[in-house]
């Protein structure tokens, strides 16, 4: 791969060719955006361009230091991940990273310092890594990749040039997956809906089968009595939950569950909308769940405008307590009651 296999981000790409060109790269940057943009990607592509031995501002892919990078193997280029079962950036993996900026390049003319998931850093990480851009050493670049910029300091932002990764088009997503992954018209055409600009969340959903899941959670969904409520809960407990290893995973899953579900009652309620305002223009309010839309129409008949957007309140409020660190399954079992209960009230 190259610069021009970075979808959708001209506006980032441009700029950062002509900086290697002509040696006028900042100390250190940050990578913000939505996740599955490309920063990652982007980020392991500069450092090939920087090093690689053309020498024209983007990589060759065939010399010795591009195939070495593609293999992780550069002794220059350091990556500081997270691990999958911590929730922060531990203080240590940034105190090591300050041993090794302080060293010369082993064998480049840069090193380049990668810190993914760098909103994740508590307060002494995040004061461990300032001290190092506040002297920054020469022919060290520092990128961080961060899928939103609340989390990190202004101290550390204010040393930083941000670089800011634009959703992904729908119509990219969809082109992505059906030339790439040979997915199926509709379900392209859903996931690139449900990806929200992330081409990274597209390829997991179509690797994930989960058009196929979407389908199965409204179906039972659209039959949810009271009485089944905490039946149901533990279905999607056993069903998808016992997927992921880590709370952190099971976290993810449940958020993707949750937008299912709460795409489905956006749908009831452009349907309702349309049913009491014949003058609404149909083409302005397109269901997410093209494929479902007999069940929706024929659900929305049991619903009030009023009930429908107070169930969508309610899962938006389950959404946000995910982060919370409460019980998962207190909290699945509460949600579902409370549609229960809204429903047949």
């Amino acid at each position: 791969m190259s610069f021009k296999d970075i979808l959708s981000q001209n506006h980032i790409v441009d700029p950062f060719k002509k900086a290697i060109s002509s040696d006028h790269l900042s100390h250190a940057y940050i990578f913000t955006g939505q996740k599955g943009t490309g920063k990652s990607l982007f980020a392991k592509e500069f450092t090939k361009a920087l090093f690689c031995k053309s020498n024209n501002g983007d990589s060759c892919d065939t010399c010795h230091n591009c195939t070495r990078i593609d293999n992780n193997n550069n002794p220059d280029i350091h990556w500081i991940t997270l691990d999958k079962k911590d929730k922060f950036i531990k203080i240590e993996n940034i105190r090591d990273m300050q041993y090794h900026v302080r060293l010369s390049p082993v064998e480049s003319e840069y090193k380049v310092f990668i810190i993914k998931e760098a909103d994740r850093m508590n307060e002494e990480s995040s004061n461990c890594l300032l001290k190092t851009l506040e002297e920054p050493t020469p022919n060290t670049i520092i990128i961080l990749i961060a899928n939103s910029l609340a989390s990190v300091k202004e101290t550390i932002k204010s040393r930083c040039q941000i670089m800011r990764f634009k959703p992904i088009p729908t119509d990219v997503i969809k082109e992505q997956l059906m030339n790439e992954f040979d997915t199926e018209v509709k379900e392209a055409e859903w996931i690139s809906r449900f990806s929200y600009g992330s081409l990274g969340n597209a390829i997991e959903l179509a690797q994930d089968k989960f058009y196929e899941k979407n389908d199965a959670i409204i179906r039972r969904i659209s039959e949810l009595k009271l009485e089944h409520n905490l039946v149901f809960a533990e279905e999607l407990t056993e069903s998808y939950l016992n997927e992921g290893d880590s709370l952190e995973e099971k976290r993810q899953i449940l958020k993707g569950i949750l937008n299912c579900i709460l795409q489905y009652y956006r749908d009831l309620l452009i349907v309702k909308i349309r049913d009491t305002n014949s003058s609404t223009d149909e083409g302005d309010l397109c269901l997410f769940n093209v494929g479902n839309e007999d069940t929706i129409q024929a659900q929305s008949k049991f619903f009030t405008q009023e009930q429908i957007m107070n169930i969508i309140d309610e899962i938006l409020k389950s959404i946000k307590y995910i982060d919370y660190n409460l019980n998962i399954n207190l909290l699945i079992e509460n949600i579902f009651t409370r549609i229960s209960l809204l429903k047949s009230t």
